[in-house]
């Protein structure tokens, strides 16, 4: 009987190099850097705004929001600022780096450049969330994109608040004995602290 002949190794695939990423510009870094800090101040001050009106039973205050946004940003503008010298440190160290790296994450000698860009892109950074705290278009825009954020998270919560009311209460014999209460709740409360929030009547 014939022997089989066994299957022929596939060729070796011929070696393809990726494309090389271009490297991020200091401008588009630090354009992107403050979009995330003003998504991250939004979230920040609407979280603000939702706890001073049910908690402190407070109405919107244009001028304290404001407040709040530039400590943020002054806030932010220092984390940066730090973040930049932290860069700058291991910048120096790593040019009397000798010896092989311990750990795959260690810097040495040849990451320079990088953490030199690093730390320009950091103090950048910083002086644009510095500059900003004095913009009051930027500041303004905050508080309004805030505001409409926290009146919709309130408002949904309401929604999801009534639609339960009739399976919480529709059990209880006590239900229409405190209908009138409930609903005076509803409306000084609730509906007190969505209109605060949206600067309306109700």
């Amino acid at each position: 009987m014939a022997r089989k002949r066994a299957p022929r190794p596939a060729a070796p695939r011929g070696y393809v190099r990726g494309p090389i990423a271009e490297p991020i510009t200091l401008e588009r870094a630090v354009e992107e850097g403050l979009l995330i800090a003003r998504s991250a101040l939004t979230m920040e001050i609407k979280n603000r705004i939702i706890v001073s009106a049910l908690r402190d039973n407070n109405t919107f205050d244009a001028a304290e929001a404001a407040t709040w946004v530039r400590l943020e940003l002054e806030h932010l503008a220092h984390e940066q600022a730090e973040y930049a010298k932290r860069m700058n440190e291991l910048a120096i160290q790593v040019t009397v780096v000798t010896g092989p790296s311990m750990h795959s994450h260690d810097y040495g000698p040849r990451d320079y450049r990088i953490l030199t860009r690093r730390g320009v892109a950091y103090a950048a950074l910083s002086a644009d969330l510095e500059r900003l705290v004095d913009d009051d278009e930027f500041v303004t825009g905050v508080v309004e994109a805030a505001r409409g954020k926290a009146w919709t998270e309130l408002g949904k919560a309401i929604d999801s608040r009534l639609a339960l009311v009739p399976a919480e209460v529709s059990a209880g014999p006590d239900y229409e004995a405190g209908r009138d209460e409930r609903l005076r709740s509803f409306i000084e409360v609730d509906l007190a602290n969505l209109a605060a929030l949206s600067g309306s009547e109700y």
